[in-house]
């Protein structure tokens, strides 16, 4: 019994709402701006807890956000993918295998402990990652996605996909973004002039409408060639 209620625990602990939005932007002067809502939830607490963390991580030249459940788990497995892969496309894929085997075993752990939670992760996803760097003096955004099935006889089937981003992207809560009406969404001039601000703006969208899942400080980096430039770093964050 006591084995039973400290895997409980540890399964409450390792899922997480998608307490998150992240905007990454590649602007037509070259730069991709990232900005990143800094709230973290418990999704399993009885009362509503969240705290404060940064959403936007590197391992050398190759950075990447995190979006979903067990967040914690995505930020080991992505470190180290890329410290153990040079190439940023095997990283990518050896990361999705190594999440792929954990989903599995956490979502058919759900099962059994939260079977009531179950529908929601099969509906809205597991977790999107968005990693970006520049490549030849070149900006390049990949995206992967993680869902799940139950198979045949409830047996749980975990997958993902990876996608190449031209312009923009958002990861983790976007409806109210896309629905947004005109006068709520930042200008082109904007977009063209201004594009930290621009992903800023988009962030507060979401803050505005999912106040509960959606907060915080909102971190913003311009990432160039030559290096990063952090225009807003909450630099008292936790670490996860």
């Amino acid at each position: 019994m006591k084995k039973l209620l400290i895997s409980g625990l540890l399964l409450a602990l390792s899922i997480r709402g998608f307490s998150t939005c992240i905007v990454i932007f590649i602007s037509s002067n070259g730069h991709i701006y990232v900005a990143a809502d800094s709230k973290r939830t418990f999704y399993f607490s009885d009362t509503l807890h969240s705290e404060t963390v940064c959403k936007i991580h590197h391992v050398g030249a190759n950075y990447f956000a995190i979006a979903g459940i067990d967040d914690a788990a995505l930020l080991a497995r992505a470190n180290t993918a890329l410290a153990e892969k040079a190439n940023i496309d095997s990283a990518i894929h050896a990361f999705g295998e190594a999440m792929v085997l954990r989903y599995n075993k956490l979502i058919g752990e759900m099962i059994s402990y939260y079977p009531d939670k179950v529908d929601h992760f099969l509906n809205d996803g597991l977790a999107q990652v968005s990693f970006f760097r520049f490549y030849k003096g070149k900006p390049r955004v990949i995206n992967i996605e993680f869902e799940c099935r139950l198979g045949v006889n409830g047996v749980v089937i975990s997958s993902y996909r990876v996608r190449q981003i031209k312009d923009i992207t958002v990861i983790g809560m976007s409806g109210d973004i896309a629905n947004a009406s005109y006068k709520d969404m930042p200008s082109g001039y904007t977009r063209e002039h201004n594009p930290a601000l621009y992903v800023q703006k988009l962030v507060q969208i979401e803050i505005k409408s999912q106040p509960q899942a959606v907060g915080g400080p909102v971190d913003v980096l311009e990432l160039l060639p030559v290096g990063e430039v952090w225009i807003r770093k909450n630099e008292t964050a936790a670490l996860y």
